[in-house]
């Protein structure tokens, strides 16, 4: 148990990457590591407001800047996993579900070989740093979506080697939309797997589509716009596109974009549905119903919208993140904020800390 007493599943943390880990890459792609991180440091080396967060009184520690590396001072934590079981126990902290970097390794350099070359060594350098506490550090694998084939197959290698709860993507994968028909073999895959799969931002990444976001020049407004906007998008994609009713197993979480957005747009979903049902040829009932029951989003600790999604929408879709260790998360109290809310009932509180990422993660309850 959680330093508060309560059973605890961050189920959206970051880090686990090894420092070094993109020298592993097979040599026959070293060249094409090289151009892709010298786009990764013009996309993101002094952005106003992005990078790690690292906490008050720790030492400040980045990855080496050589033609591999790039990064900027980060909380040990992301790439020590012996330094990261203390953090984890601070903030109360059971069991943290983690999340690879979102730098469009789904389509890097617009090469399948080389996409799926960094995705295989990013997660086994992932798996590496889980298998220090593999009971307590679970993860979810980055895939090549550029060849949804690969990206399946990645999938089964992941889960079958390395005991992965689940997969990431973006909320689009370039010019397509993730209800788009050649995708249909990753979600076979994750459901036959019984795995997750998430969608989580995607949506600034260096080679992607922009979706909206072409509109802003600011920090700000992009990060606010691209993580709800986008999670929007895929909603609409797994609902209304029929993923959901394509795959009937499959559970889905959207995470990293908040819960407020989440009642109105199911409600507006059903209402175009009732008015236009022809227009939605894949689904023969509300978009909402093939919501409810298989789907998640997460909450960081000061969201207010939280009891009104729990009253709108249902008591098992939000899951509690800590976002370790990101420039705005709120390492080390999350778990704290959210406990001392009087807005929510310790039986919310029991399905928001555990019981709902239990179930989108298929993760055992302690007795």
């Amino acid at each position: 148990m959680g330093r508060f007493g309560r059973f605890v599943i961050d189920a959206d943390g970051h880090g686990g990457e090894p420092l070094g880990w993109r020298r592993r890459i097979p040599d026959a792609h070293a060249s094409r590591m090289r151009e892709y991180v010298a786009r990764m440091r013009a996309k993101y080396t002094n952005l106003p407001g992005g990078g790690m967060r690292v906490a008050e009184g720790e030492d400040e520690s980045a990855p080496d800047e050589d033609d591999l590396e790039f990064g900027t001072p980060m909380q040990p934590g992301m790439f020590d996993p012996e330094k990261r079981l203390p953090d984890m126990d601070l903030e109360g902290i059971d069991v943290a579900v983690l999340f690879p970097p979102g730098s469009g390794e789904e389509w890097a350099m617009d090469d399948p070989d080389f996409a799926a070359a960094l995705c295989a060594t990013l997660n086994d350098a992932r798996a590496e740093y889980a298998s220090y506490a593999p009971d307590r550090l679970k993860l979810v694998a980055k895939l090549p979506m550029i060849s949804p084939e690969r990206a399946a197959e990645e999938l089964e290698r992941c889960v079958s080697e390395h005991g992965f709860v689940g997969m990431v993507t973006a909320t689009h994968i370039r010019e397509k939309n993730l209800d788009d028909p050649g995708f249909d073999v990753v979600w076979a895959t994750a459901q036959r797997l019984g795995v997750a799969v998430c969608t989580h931002g995607g949506g600034q990444a260096p080679g992607q589509t922009p979706f909206a976001i072409d509109r802003f020049d600011t920090r700000l407004g992009i990060h606010a716009l691209t993580h709800p906007l986008g999670a929007m998008h895929a909603v609409f994609n797994f609902t209304v596109g029929g993923i959901l009713r394509r795959f009937p197993e499959l559970r889905v979480g959207f995470l990293e974009a908040g819960v407020g957005w989440l009642p109105f747009w199911l409600e507006r979903l059903d209402e175009h549905w009732e008015l236009m049902p022809e227009q939605a040829p894949e689904i023969d009932r509300p978009p909402s119903e093939y919501f409810r029951g298989r789907c998640f989003l997460t909450t960081e600790p000061d969201e207010k919208m939280v009891p009104y999604v729990f009253d709108a929408v249902g008591e098992d879709i939000v899951c509690y993140s800590s976002d370790y260790c990101h420039w705005d998360c709120a390492f080390p109290d999350s778990v704290s904020i959210l406990e001392q809310r009087g807005d929510l009932s310790d039986a919310v509180k029991d399905r928001l800390f555990s019981a709902n990422a239990a179930k989108l993660y298929a993760l055992e309850m302690p007795a």
